[in-house]
């Protein structure tokens, strides 16, 4: 039986050009799968490197937002116009061959599904799965840290989308099987009277099932490629191991040759301005060197001791972030600090650390790991901070903000104390009176707010204890430059001045910023925020307390966003703020995007907050 439908035949040979315009079919869609394929894989690479390689927070984090692997697209509409033309088509053979007497079954549906629907279909896949894999490298382009492609990112990438191609091959390989020996359809193979057989049924619908099970099986790999990486990261463990193992001890060997005195700084926050302003301080006396940017992993301060430390290098500041208990005491056997600063023991990270003891005992590492003659900086105002030092039998430094409220006693008795006196927070710095042993100076901050002053004060106190001059100190933090992200001020064209603290957001940082906010005068005062995230079961209760403190900071509040906004507007609604100046938006660019119609010369915005790359919802 044949079916003429143009120049081929339903069920015999098809025509050159046929072959020819079905092979560039094949080889585009397959192209735009790939390039979608390898866009999720850097996606799930993105926030396995976030969460330190891990794929168990990984998975943490996409089970709880699905939305970041975008799990629809507009590819899947291609598969419905194949589903759905392909079982008309079938239905409209069926009725036809039990027809009597039999038609010419050249044309109706099924010569339409061939010609027509099952290209179309198939080109809408093709080009939803490029605009995926375009949308994805769009998404990694904006992300506040960006995918770093190291050599480990290199092999867990290639090793994962070598997985997901051979998955692929044996699905479509079964896929082929069902196709070639219709096992799938022989058993409906049905007989007519006459002696008729529906082969050219079974057909067509091994050809629906085909391709149906084609695109199935490539949306199942690329829409799962965060198993792929996981498996990656299993498979390659003790290839790693041995990696790092080689990379740490080469590490080892540069630090005692140049033998650097090292200074370690950790805190829930406020780790990275320290380490900025130290090393400025130092730099007045010393030839000194810190890791650039936020390199505070283990792996990352390795790397740059191996390609940056030089020999003229005579202190080393080394930031460290602790991931978990064990973290910063990995970094210190490392680098063997002689001295330590912990900014402050917050609750930053508490869903991550599920208790503040947890936190305690991961920054106090750092201090545990000094030696008898060591110095250790911490944070008097904090009492994990105290009983830290308490326990440490070295020299301890305690720096503290006098604002006549705290107890000007809390510190162990014999310890040192730098104190700062008389804040006075502006929209355009900073002043305050900074007191060693008794000595006051006076000193203009160009950096914004008290979790500024704080991170000043630390900084001081270790620069003090190092012996740079107090002169040097005090012209140091008079010219700071803003760190990005962090209460930096952006003057605006219109006269608009946006402070941007969207780096991360903290209850201490959050009602620190918002006073900042407060000062200002000459227009309306804007919040735009998400909120805070990471701090366990106190979250929605920090956030709500958040919207108590903004309603007397700020005229307006843009909240970003969905359910985590509501304790905000609570907060904000209790202390009797306008409901009418509480705005929603879905997204940052969304509430940016609607503020510009409502702003005038002399407004100020606060940008506080703006949510890692794992939270996002784009």
């Amino acid at each position: 039986m044949t079916a003429k439908t143009g120049c081929r035949n339903i069920d015999a040979e098809m025509c050159i050009s046929d072959y020819i315009f079905l092979t560039v079919l094949i080889v585009a869609l397959t192209g735009g799968w790939i390039y979608a394929l390898t866009g999720s894989l850097k996606r799930c690479l993105h926030l396995l490197q976030l969460e330190d390689y891990s794929p168990r927070r990984m998975w943490r984090i996409i089970i709880r937002r699905p939305i970041l692997l975008q799990p629809l697209g507009f590819e899947l509409i291609g598969a419905l116009v194949i589903i759905a033309a392909g079982f008309i088509a079938v239905q409209d053979l069926t009725n036809r061959v039990y027809s009597d007497p039999l038609p010419r079954l050249n044309v109706g549906l099924t010569g339409a599904f061939i010609n027509w629907f099952l290209p179309i279909g198939l080109t809408i896949w093709g080009l939803g799965c490029a605009w995926r894999g375009w949308q994805v490298r769009r998404i990694l382009r904006k992300t506040k840290k960006s995918l770093v492609m190291t050599a480990r990112a290199r092999r867990i990438f290639w090793t994962g989308l070598t997985f997901s191609l051979v998955f692929f091959f044996v699905l479509a390989l079964i896929v082929f099987f069902q196709y070639v020996t219709k096992t799938a359809f022989l058993g409906g193979c049905i007989y007519m009277p006459d002696g008729r057989e529906t082969l050219l049924i079974i057909e067509v619908k091994a050809a629906v099932f085909l391709w149906i099970g084609l695109l199935a099986a490539m949306y199942l790999v690329e829409r799962v490629a965060a198993i792929w990486l996981s498996i990656s990261v299993w498979i390659l463990s003790p290839l790693e191991a041995s990696i790092q193992r080689r990379y740490l001890k080469d590490a080892r060997r540069i630090l005692s040759e140049i033998n650097p005195i090292v200074i370690g700084i950790t805190g829930s926050y406020g780790k990275t301005g320290t380490k900025e302003m130290l090393t400025a301080m130092l730099a007045e006396k010393y030839s000194v060197f810190c890791p650039p940017g936020s390199y505070n992993t283990l792996m990352g301060v390795t790397r740059v001791i191996r390609e940056q430390l030089r020999p003229y290098h005579e202190l080393f500041v080394v930031e460290m972030g602790a991931y978990r208990v064990g973290s910063i005491r990995r970094l210190c056997e490392l680098v063997n600090p002689k001295f330590g600063i912990i900014t402050i023991v917050g609750v930053q990270h508490l869903e991550r650390f599920k208790t503040r003891e947890n936190i305690k005992i991961a920054k106090g590492e750092l201090i545990r790991a000094l030696p008898d003659d060591g110095t250790a900086v911490l944070n008097g105002d904090d009492p994990a901070c105290r009983e830290i030092g308490t326990a440490f039998e070295g020299e301890v430094v305690y720096f503290r903000i006098d604002d006549g409220i705290a107890d000007k006693n809390v510190c162990a008795t014999g310890s040192l104390t730098v104190l700062v006196k008389n804040i006075r927070i502006g929209i355009d710095g900073t002043d305050f009176d900074l007191v060693f042993n008794g000595d006051s100076y006076p000193v203009h901050l160009s950096l914004l707010g008290r979790s500024a002053v704080s991170n000043a004060t630390a900084a001081a106190a270790m620069a003090d204890r190092l012996g740079v001059p107090r002169k040097a100190i005090k012209s140091v933090l008079a010219r700071m430059p803003h760190v990005r992200h962090r209460l930096e001020p952006i003057r605006r064209e219109g006269n608009i001045t946006v402070l941007d603290d969207a780096f991360n957001s903290n209850p201490i940082g959050a009602k620190n910023a918002l006073e900042v906010l407060a000062t200002a005068e000459d227009g309306r005062r804007i919040l735009v925020t998400p909120g805070m995230i990471e701090l366990g079961q106190m979250e929605d209760d920090a956030n709500r307390e958040f919207g108590r403190q903004a309603a007397s900071a700020c005229d307006l509040a843009v909240l970003i966003g969905g359910k985590r906004i509501e304790p905000i507007r609570e907060g904000l609604l209790e202390e009797g703020f306008n409901p009418d100046n509480i705005w929603v938006a879905p997204s940052l660019n969304a509430g940016l995007e609607r503020l510009k119609s409502y702003l005038k010369p002399g407004d100020t915005i606060l940008l506080e907050n703006d949510l890692p790359d794992q939270y996002n919802s784009t």
